[in-house]
């Protein structure tokens, strides 16, 4: 097992306490804990939001140690909390204490640290007539005692048979292994020999009398004290039965008075408003897309891209998305893990999968397709058969470049949602704790969007706007040479503009045949490899859509007669082709 930072700097002997920092900001509470405390030599233990979502496999202390005393660094959700008191109890600690961040106690945890050691006795050492001892158990009683250590709150998925431990807040994943490594604790504990294969037919038997997990709500957004009921706008406790898989770690809490943006988001209004150039209406759209990420609204289909050059807010954007839906709900990812089943596996259970710092890309998008249509993608683990699951999540790519998708269905295009943020910081503005700035605005943030957003049909309709806009148009022209070509056209309702044509009709004549203005444009703009005809004609329906227009054609005597005229700034790269002269049919 990992232990946590500065856990083998605990001295051999156990009477001295162990100071623990855990949430957001342990590592700098730690730093100044050790300055502030110069004569105590032995630093504290770390637990930061890395160590915090790798807990459950993480030694936070050892064991045997009598005393420990814990501060709740920075953000933290209850969760976490209680699992931190868990681990203390398995390595025996007799008394500890939290505290907040300012020092003062929060809890005093050595009755519950007494009550859970005598629970664990209790379940592992029963010996009366009624329950055998664990050697002598069957597999199906064994299963009991595993389900009895998680307190009976177990259930199954039946897509990944994964099973899912409630902890208070959220439904937890937790995989074989772990439910293995846990039974052959109590066997430990008990000082009772085991076997692997004893050990594994405990947990694959236990997992045959679980409870199917139900389907979590649209309309609830959880956070670390409680869930939100977007339909009725009010805020209650946490339910075993909203069957929740994801919350933020931060609490909910009422608004204050007079309470904006502006005033009490002051960080996080500075940065919306640069990002935006001062656009008010563009602003609307960036906070639908946040809200979209906070709501875990995957069920609208759509995915974000954010370009733009370095220095510009992008990263900032990302982060602002990773508090929202919570550190712990988040991954890191490129389109290779959307696009392959095994890569995909690393995805499963996560509500925001984020592509940061893209290298340009360039494919037809079926991964990304798939998730964010509500596909099921197949998902292959290792050392596990596999299964087929759809991905509940937002999809954020970030990148300098947009990506390119040969895709002309329109599968990718309704889905897509570009923001540009053309605004780049100058170097002696940036600041280096924005991120962090922000973070302690989140409340405010939150509370905001929820406000804003109370009918969130309004966000969505928002980011359909998005779609549309020139900013994004431009991207997508910047990305692809025919969907910019499909610029200089003009539709009309019938087909009654160019004709068609093919390359190898002469003379060459681009202001009257439309492939050979398309292949007028690919050269005057020092492009390679135009399409065919064949390809051309079928890409340039889903290239002309992406302006609001149709492409229709139809066959006459002079050959396929389109509905598309060309414009005349095509002479901006028409003349390098043709000497600019406009014949007439």
């Amino acid at each position: 097992m990992k232990y946590a930072p500065n856990v083998k700097h605990l001295p051999k002997d156990k009477v001295t306490e162990a100071v623990i920092f855990a949430g957001s900001k342990a590592w700098e509470m730690a730093k100044a804990y050790q300055k502030n405390n110069s004569d105590d030599d032995v630093p504290p233990v770390v637990l930061d939001h890395q160590q915090l979502g790798e807990l459950e496999n993480l030694k936070i202390i050892d064991k045997g140690r009598m005393f420990a005393r814990v501060y709740q660094a920075g953000i933290i959700d209850q969760a976490r909390i209680s699992q931190i008191l868990q681990k203390l109890a398995k390595a025996k600690v007799k008394q500890a204490q939290l505290y907040n961040e300012a020092g003062e106690l929060l809890e005093d945890w050595t009755p519950q640290l007494q009550e859970i050691t005598t629970s664990q006795r209790t379940v592992i050492h029963s010996h009366d007539s009624a329950t055998p001892a664990l050697n002598q158990m069957g597999a199906s009683q064994r299963g009991q005692v595993l389900l009895a250590h998680y307190g009976g709150e177990l259930a199954i998925d039946s897509d990944s048979d994964t099973v899912h431990h409630y902890n208070g807040v959220i439904w937890e994943p937790v995989t074989d292994k772990e439910l293995q490594r846990e039974m052959a604790s109590i066997f430990s504990e008990a000082e009772v020999a085991y076997s692997q294969s004893g050990v594994k037919s405990a947990v694959d038997t236990m997992k045959l009398s679980l409870p199917q997990m139900g389907t979590p709500s649209r309309q609830m957004i959880g956070f670390n004290n409680g869930v939100f009921d977007l339909k009725t706008g009010t805020f209650r406790e946490h339910r075993r039965d909203d069957w929740l898989l994801i919350a933020s770690g931060v609490d909910f809490s009422p608004p204050e008075e007079g309470e904006t943006l502006t005033t009490h988001a002051p960080h996080f209004w500075r940065w919306l408003n640069h990002s935006v150039s001062g656009n008010t209406r563009k602003a609307d759209r960036v906070l639908a897309a946040l809200y979209m990420v906070m709501a875990n609204r995957y069920d609208w289909q759509l995915f974000l891209e954010i370009t733009g050059a370095g220095g510009s807010g992008k990263s900032v954007f990302a982060e602002i998305c990773t508090l929202l839906a919570g550190r712990g709900n988040t991954v890191s990812a490129n389109m290779k893990a959307l696009e392959e089943a095994r890569e995909r596996a690393l995805l499963v259970g996560y509500s925001l999968i984020i592509m940061p710092d893209m290298a340009r890309y360039a494919g037809d998008g079926a991964g990304i397709k798939a998730i964010t249509g509500g596909d099921k993608v197949a998902i292959d683990p290792k050392h596990k058969a596999p299964y087929s699951v759809r991905i509940p999540a937002v999809v954020l790519a970030v990148n300098n470049n947009a990506m390119t998708f040969s895709d002309r269905s329109g599968g990718i295009s309704r889905r897509r949602v570009i923001f540009n943020f053309s605004e780049v910081v100058p170097e002696n503005e940036r600041d280096p704790q924005l991120a962090e700035k922000i973070e302690g605005e989140l409340a405010v943030i939150i509370r905001h969007l929820l406000a804003r957003f109370a009918h969130q049909n309004e966000a969505k309709q928002l980011l359909y706007e998005q779609q549309k806009s020139e900013e994004a148009l431009a991207i997508k022209r910047e990305g692809d040479s025919l969907v910019d070509f499909c610029g200089y056209l003009t539709a009309a309702a019938e087909c009654n503009g160019m004709l068609v044509g093919n390359a190898e009709i002469v003379p060459f004549n681009p202001w009257r045949y439309l492939y050979h203005a398309y292949l007028a444009y690919m050269r005057g703009n020092g492009l390679g490899k135009p399409v065919s005809l064949t390809r051309f004609g079928t890409d340039m329906c889903g290239a002309m859509a992406e302006y609001g227009a149709k492409y229709l054609k139809r066959k006459t005597m002079y050959g396929v007669r389109s509905n598309v005229s060309i414009k005349e700034d095509a002479n901006e790269w028409m003349p390098a082709a043709t000497g600019g002269v406009k014949q007439d049919d």
